[in-house]
């Protein structure tokens, strides 16, 4: 097993002691947790592997950990993979996403490089980059839980990007959403970081 993923200080393994006295399955699955597989690595699934989205325009599903400081450089990477216009979406994890207009793609990544840390740090904001015509379909999503899930087309750009980024694919490979896990507010980290309701309002009045 390699070394353990490098999470941003707003999310974290419960702690035992942090632990609700019932459902006894949280508490098995936090000492599952304690071994978890959870790494820098990518999972892929391919369309054809579930009949339901035979009429999707995209080739295949990726869900990636990173540690969190190259979480950002890793986004702008698979932005590559997007056209030239993308419709961003965003929210609160609380609420339901805000779906954009479409924008340029760079005026897009230029504005998101502003709060790239809330991006890659917030864990109650989720954000992700899109593009849907009747042929093709692809998105690139930040979860609350700060890893990249990929729909694409281009599986060669994708592999290529993986490999510049020394990420391979794991069988087995886990994410922390699938344990109890403790989130906490950016501001209780970091002085002076734009607050969830801030950075939706900010992006409501640029891109919706």
């Amino acid at each position: 097993m390699g070394n353990k993923l490098k999470l941003p200080a707003t999310i974290r393994l419960a702690k035992e002691e942090e632990l609700p006295k019932t459902p006894a399955s949280i508490r098995e699955r936090w000492h599952e947790s304690q071994t978890a597989n959870i790494l820098e690595g990518y999972t892929i699934k391919f369309k054809g592997d579930n009949p339901d989205q035979a009429d999707l325009g995209f080739a295949y599903y990726a869900e990636i950990n990173i540690n969190n400081d190259r979480l950002w450089p890793l986004m702008k990477a698979l932005s590559e993979s997007l056209p030239e216009v993308t419709a961003p979406l965003f929210g609160h994890i609380d609420s339901d996403l805000i779906y954009g207009r479409y924008h340029d793609k760079e005026e897009v990544i230029d504005f998101l490089e502003i709060c790239k840390i809330e991006l890659a740090q917030d864990t109650f904001f989720e954000f992700g980059l899109l593009y849907h015509d009747e042929d093709n379909f692809a998105e690139i999503f930040v979860d609350q839980s700060k890893y990249i899930k990929y729909w694409g087309t281009d599986k060669p750009l994708f592999e290529r990007i993986m490999k510049d980024f020394g990420l391979a694919e794991i069988e087995g490979l886990e994410f922390i959403d699938e344990y109890p896990k403790v989130r906490e507010p950016l501001r209780l980290h970091l002085e002076n970081c734009i607050d969830t309701s801030e950075m939706v309002e900010l992006f409501r009045e640029k891109f919706a």
